[in-house]
């Protein structure tokens, strides 16, 4: 992390979990090892979805307002799922 960027490695065994959070600036992401992702909000078990990420896949996500809010994070695959994340601060 430095004054202009925050670079999070966020690594995911099959089963493993982040929790929900928050991103307050644009953002993107580079998947080094894809994998099958579950979305869900701890607070609603209705609201969840999957998202299958490519290996080397990169994905610019503008933040507007006061935030983007993703909730928990699941590696529903088989193998680990990694990606970094780069925030771009203001």
């Amino acid at each position: 992390e430095n004054e202009r960027v925050r670079v999070w490695d966020l690594a995911l065994a099959p089963g493993e979990s982040l929790e929900k959070h928050i991103h307050r600036t644009d953002y993107f992401f580079v998947v080094e090892s894809g994998g099958l992702i579950r979305f869900a909000d701890p607070d609603n078990p209705d609201d969840a979805f999957d998202t299958q990420f490519e290996d080397d896949q990169v994905t610019f996500v503008p933040v507007e307002g006061e935030g983007k809010v993703d909730n928990r994070l699941t590696n529903i695959g088989t193998k680990r799922h990694r990606n970094y994340v780069i925030e771009l601060k203001d």
